[in-house]
C-alpha cells in the first residue's frame, strides 16, 4: 500500500503535465488528479507514528520468518506468517491505508495479489517457498 501511496504523489506532476500530450483524455486525468488528492487528505488522516512502527513490525517479522524457514523451522515460520497477516487484518491503522486505497482503485494497478498472499493459509505455496 505504501508502495501505491508513494506512486500516486509521485504521479500528479506527471498527470498534470500528460494534459498537453496528444491523445490523453484531459477529463480522465483530471478524474485521476481529483482521486489523488482525495487519497492524499485520507491518507493525512493516518497516524503516521503508527504507519512508521508498523513498517518497522513488518520487516522485523520478515527476518524473522525467513530465520526460521533457513533454519529448517518451516511450520513455525508459517504460523509466525499466518499470526502477523492475521493481526494486519484486524489493524485498524491497516484498515484506514486500505480505505485510503479504495479511492484510487481503476486507476492504479491492483496489488491485491501481493496482501492476498498472506491471507491464504498457504494455499498457494509455503511461506518458505516464496
Amino acid at each position: 500500500m505504501k508502495i501505491a501511496i508513494y506512486f500516486a504523489i509521485l504521479l500528479m506532476p506527471a498527470l498534470v503535465s500528460a494534459q498537453t500530450i496528444p491523445g490523453a483524455d484531459p477529463q480522465k486525468m483530471q478524474e485521476m488528479m481529483q482521486k489523488a488528492q482525495e487519497m492524499k487528505a485520507c491518507m493525512q488522516n493516518v497516524d503516521q507514528t503508527k504507519m512508521k512502527a508498523f513498517q518497522q513490525r513488518v520487516k522485523q517479522t520478515g527476518e524473522e520468518v525467513k530465520a526460521l524457514c533457513s533454519a529448517g523451522k518451516r511450520d513455525e515460520a508459517l504460523n509466525k506468517a499466518m499470526s502477523f497477516s492475521k493481526e494486519i487484518a484486524s489493524d485498524t491503522t491497516m484498515q484506514e491505508m486500505k480505505k485510503c486505497g479504495e479511492i484510487m482503485k481503476g486507476f492504479m494497478p491492483d496489488f491485491s495479489e501481493i496482501t492476498q498472499a498472506y491471507q491464504d493459509d498457504g494455499a498457494k505455496g509455503h511461506v518458505c517457498d516464496q
